[in-house]
């Protein structure tokens, strides 16, 4: 499990830098990591940040940086893992916006994350806030993060309902509405019908009541515990709404002969125009999502089995490559806005340091500036590190930006075009296991069966 912690520095962002980078506690500095700046000269930059902010009129609030805490259990996790989990934590939450450095400590027993970040975005300029309803949002990335990664969740998300006692008795799972709801998700997950939801909880041990409100108890339990009390995902309606999907993805065909079957028959009512077959289907399912399956296999010339799972397999295949493009985009954009800031920076620390041929004392100019001559070089080596070798126009950057912005936008629109696709290609397959699943129908739809004839010879 990993503890969040969060405060804000508001008189010096260096002494705090120093110490997260400190080589007795980092490895020797092999677990420091950093985005949008070099952690040798973080503090300069952060600086350069908020002063492109402050000429961008978006100088609002005395914070300087924030300083993130992500602590795990003694023994949970290894440094290295540590490090990575505090990487990907610290990219979903600033999304590329913000310069930050990461270390890992290993000098406690219990390995943890520090994570500065600076208060005003490279991006637009705009300066992080940080409230109750932010910190609940660090909270749910962290839980997802430790989920996804086999560690136990421990901080609050903002649920309402939770007094500070139920919560804590949620963590250590305790809690009679945190066992309930397990005892609901399971039920529900092997359920096809309400009636069989309810027997589901009385084999688990709780005792049900059907009043105005559902609610249940479990064994050595005081009270009752209304499902509206979980939160709206409990509700009886919901309840019922997460049973249906479970009836239609229990339910599929068992033979794939019998569906290419059905399937020829209801391409048959396309081709033929024949309304009556296509209008008993209608009457017997919902009329829209009939519509929407007889439009779509006509409109998209699927009349043969094969075809229509084939166009279903490249729809899926379209919606990954999609998924995969904008994952590359979005990774080149994040790229080119700190190539853009690093260019930027460059050209201010650039000036300073040719404006020295023309000052009266060269030597106490540079010592004056000692901070622009730093920052100088470790911009150099920062952009020769992203293969930057000759320093673009700013117009050329932003130029290239505006281009992936638009293939980014364009790539999503498409990715949602296809998703919608895939949407209604689901309700066309569960529209098929549903009609083979109906007995009522299997007459009119599939070819009837032959009743076998016995011969007998004559003597």
């Amino acid at each position: 499990m990993a503890y969040i912690k969060i405060f804000p520095i508001k008189v010096t962002d260096k002494k705090a830098l120093d110490y997260i980078t400190n080589p007795d506690k980092t490895d020797e500095k092999l677990l420091v990591s950093s985005f949008g700046c070099s952690p040798e000269t973080a503090d300069l930059e952060f600086s350069m940040t908020r002063e492109m902010a402050k000429k961008n009129g978006m100088d609002k609030g005395d914070n300087l940086a924030f300083h993130l805490i992500q602590s795990f259990k003694p023994g949970e996790v290894d440094a290295e893992t540590a490090h990575r989990l505090g990487q990907q934590f610290a990219a979903e939450v600033l999304k590329g916006k913000y310069e930050y450095v990461i270390s890992t400590h290993v000098d406690k027993k219990h390995i943890h994350n520090h994570i500065i970040f600076n208060a005003a975005s490279f991006v637009d300029h705009h300066k992080y806030v940080s409230n109750k309803r932010s910190y609940h949002k660090l909270c749910r990335i962290s839980n997802r993060i430790c989920l996804e990664n086999g560690l136990a969740t421990s901080m609050p998300t903002g649920e309402k309902g939770k007094s500070y006692k139920e919560n804590m008795e949620y963590h250590r799972g305790t809690s009679w509405k945190a066992k309930l709801r397990v005892a609901v998700d399971k039920a529900i997950w092997t359920s096809i019908n309400y009636e069989e939801f309810l027997q589901k909880m009385q084999l688990a041990g709780y005792e049900v009541r059907q009043g105005k409100h559902l609610s249940f108890r479990a064994p050595e339990q005081k009270n009752f515990t209304y499902m509206k009390s979980l939160g709206s995902y409990y509700t009886e309606e919901n309840v019922r709404i997460r049973l249906a999907k479970n009836r239609s993805k229990v339910k599929t065909p068992k033979h794939l002969s019998r569906e290419a079957r059905l399937y020829i028959n209801i391409s048959t009512y396309v081709t033929t125009g024949n309304r009556e077959g296509f209008e008993h289907w209608a009457k017997l399912n919902n009329l829209k999502e009939a519509a929407r399956t007889f439009n779509y296999l006509s409109e998209n010339n699927l009349l043969n089995y094969e075809d229509f799972r084939q166009h279903v397999s490249d729809v899926d295949a379209s919606v990954k490559a999609a998924d995969q493009r904008i994952a590359h985009i979005t990774s080149e954009l994040s790229t080119q806005k700190v190539i853009q800031k690093h260019c930027d920076s460059y050209r201010l620390c650039r000036k300073v340091i040719e404006d020295c041929k023309s000052a009266k004392n060269p030597k106490e100019y540079r010592s004056k500036h000692l901070a622009e001559y730093q920052l100088h070089d470790s911009l150099k080596k920062e952009l020769q590190d992203l293969g930057v070798t000759k320093i673009p126009s700013s117009e050329k950057i932003q130029k290239r930006i505006e281009n992936l912005e638009s293939e980014q936008a364009a790539t999503i629109r498409e990715k949602q075009k296809l998703q919608k696709k895939q949407k209604t290609l689901d309700i066309i397959q569960q529209n098929f296991s549903v009609l083979l699943d109906a007995p009522e129908i299997n007459s009119d739809l599939l070819p009837a069966k032959r009743e076998p004839v016995s011969v007998t010879r004559d003597k």
